[in-house]
């Protein structure tokens, strides 16, 4: 019986010893619990820090710098050089015509339409003077109302015919007359002629050099032509980048084309025609808003919510309000407060 005792006892104590909850071992000795999340998650969580600051979505305009204006006028290919109005050396004004063409068959079409209008309308000329001899005639002759009716209408219906001819020809000779004026080059700039290529008269010239160029007042400017030009605001003082450095340059536009922007240095830079110039023009701006990654921000169903650390050290979701999203960032305008930390991954 004494057995069986001692056996219960030393089985209870192991049974005891095994449970953590027993209190056989002292406090001071006890191991502290591992935290909850790293029991759920295996490892901790990488934070991101709510962030309170300015949200701007740029995009990038390219330049080439210009010291003078200077227009190249290459031929198009399509008409026969057939007279070169300027001279190297000769000082020209805008609108000045410096270079005609002469395309294929445009002066044939309107020389062939002039001269078939002149001959319809001297047939209608005619048959309006042959229509009034009958008349006159039938009247003469005690012909009835119906006689001369009839004589009318039957000149008249040959010089409707003729006179519908007639204004498709004008027409016709005044598509020829546009094409053969458009056929005149004239100068964009006001300029000295510095180049003429007198070979390209009786050719189609080359299609890959100029024939003419002029060279006008000073530019000292970077052009640029871009869509996102309608995003700048003339006069306008910016940042633009050339070689590495940053400069302060003015901006201007074109007044006849919406696509067209200069930027004016403010200093005088020594650099090479056709050097680039890059400029971030701004396309949207958040000022002084709170916002995180948009990656860590999640929809579900009609809300967002983000994953927070809650105080048992669980990962909990917490419903937030947003606004704007800029270049992979998400403004939070309810929810949160500024340097409050939510989980990242």
């Amino acid at each position: 019986m004494k057995r069986r005792i001692i056996a219960l006892t030393l089985m209870s104590a192991v049974a005891c010893m095994s449970i953590t909850g027993c209190g056989i071992l002292p406090t001071e000795e006890e191991f502290d619990a591992a935290p909850v999340v790293k029991e759920y998650e295996g490892a901790s969580f990488n934070k991101v820090t709510v962030t309170r600051g300015t949200l701007r979505k740029t995009e990038e305009i390219m330049g080439k710098y210009k010291s003078t204006v200077r227009e190249e006028y290459v031929t198009d290919g399509v008409g026969v050089v057939k007279k070169i109005h300027v001279k190297e050396g000769q000082r020209v004004e805008e609108g000045d015509t410096i270079l005609s063409y002469n395309l294929p068959g445009s002066e044939k079409a309107l020389k062939e339409a002039e001269n078939q209008i002149e001959k319809l309308e001297l047939q209608i000329k005619h048959a309006k003077r042959l229509m009034g001899l009958e008349v006159a005639k039938q009247k003469k002759l005690g012909g009835s109302k119906t006689d001369i009716a009839n004589v009318k209408k039957q000149y008249q219906q040959q010089i409707t015919s003729h006179e519908s001819s007639l204004k498709l020809l004008r027409m016709d000779a005044k598509i020829a007359r546009e094409e053969i004026e458009a056929e005149e080059i004239t100068a964009s700039v006001s300029g000295v002629v510095t180049f003429v290529d007198e070979s390209a008269v009786g050719t189609y010239g080359d299609l890959e050099e100029p024939t003419i160029i002029i060279e006008g007042a000073k530019k000292n400017r970077f052009e640029a032509n871009s869509e996102l030009a309608s995003h700048c605001k003339a006069g306008d003082v910016v940042t633009i980048e050339v070689k590495g450095q940053e400069y302060k340059a003015t901006v201007k536009k074109d007044k006849e084309s919406t696509d067209s922007i200069y930027f004016y240095p403010k200093t005088k830079l020594n650099v090479e025609d056709d050097t680039v110039c890059t400029y971030q023009v701004v396309l949207k701006e958040k000022k002084d808003v709170l916002h995180l990654p948009s990656s860590i921000v999640y929809s579900m169903s009609d809300k967002y919510v983000v994953y927070y650390e809650d105080a048992n050290g669980l990962k909990a979701t917490k419903e937030v309000q947003v606004g704007e999203t800029v270049n992979n960032f998400i403004e939070i305008t309810g929810g949160l407060e500024e340097n409050e930390q939510v989980i990242a991954n």
